[in-house]
């Protein structure tokens, strides 16, 4: 459930007093999904700030650029004198956080690790953004796409491997969103229970799990992906044997927003293809 606001403000409470927010915020988004959130949102005039990861719409261009990942500037932001940092909190510098909040600036963290987590978040930027009627609109539709994908977790599932990187071999768990993406469609990640989100594993235990299909996830789809070349050296996986190595463009599954849906319909075809 939605927080209730007085009289459609937003508020940030200092040791001793509340001040408002302005009606439109001046804000700095600090990570590529909550930039695309605030697109999404029809929120771009709100925006005077943003991390550059290379990949901005035009609709950003004259939106000032306050660093990148490993570059981000405490001057550049406080020169766009934001009202609101929109920050991801297993991406940005803790202690960057903290001195802005020092210096007065509101900042709220997102770091949305599953798909209920992507429908939660577009509230809450929804109330951030003053676009209420934006977020509701956005958020009925991702939820009715998810529950037309939704499918059971049957005994039969397919057992997929998600192969985020090649050497060493990194994967996912079920913390994970693209693990979550997965169950979501039905099928067994066979590195569902590891402890962290993205893994690293060995080669002999995809071997060992023996998935029915294993995925590549890169933006050069090609059947001939030299990942998938180097697991047909072993005939003997059913992944080999029954067609299923495949290539899903990973851009499309990485950023937590209802536009992941597009993606999740893609990997959703591509484990009833494997049934």
């Amino acid at each position: 459930m939605r927080a209730g606001w007085l009289a459609g403000l937003l508020f940030f409470c200092l040791p001793l007093f509340c001040l408002p927010l302005a009606a439109s915020p001046r804000v700095v988004s600090l990570a590529p999904f909550l930039t695309d959130m605030a697109v999404q949102l029809g929120a771009v005039d709100q925006l005077v700030g943003v991390l550059d990861d290379g990949q901005l719409p035009a609709v950003l261009d004259a939106v000032p650029r306050v660093g990148s990942h490993q570059s981000l500037s405490r001057e550049l932001i406080l020169a766009q004198q934001p009202d609101l940092v929109l920050a991801w909190t297993s991406g940005n510098p803790p202690d960057l956080l903290s001195a802005l909040e020092s210096w007065g600036i509101r900042v709220e963290r997102f770091d949305p690790q599953r798909l209920a987590d992507i429908s939660q978040m577009t509230l809450q930027l929804g109330e951030l953004l003053n676009a209420n009627a934006a977020a509701d609109t956005l958020l009925a539709d991702f939820q009715d796409q998810l529950a037309m994908l939704r499918r059971p977790l049957t005994e039969d599932a397919p057992k997929v491997f998600i192969q985020l990187w090649n050497d060493p071999l990194y994967t996912v768990s079920n913390n994970q969103l693209i693990g979550d993406a997965l169950q979501h469609c039905g099928a067994r990640n066979v590195f569902a229970s590891l402890p962290i989100l993205a893994p690293q594993v060995g080669r002999e235990s995809v071997l060992a799990a023996d998935p029915d299909v294993i995925v590549v996830l890169d933006d050069s789809a090609a059947d001939q992906h030299p990942w998938l070349q180097q697991w047909r050296q072993f005939p003997q996986m059913k992944a080999v044997r029954g067609d299923g190595l495949k290539v899903l463009d990973g851009e499309s599954l990485v950023r937590p927003t209802p536009a992941i849906i597009n993606g999740l319909q893609t990997l959703c075809a591509l484990v009833e293809g494997s049934r």
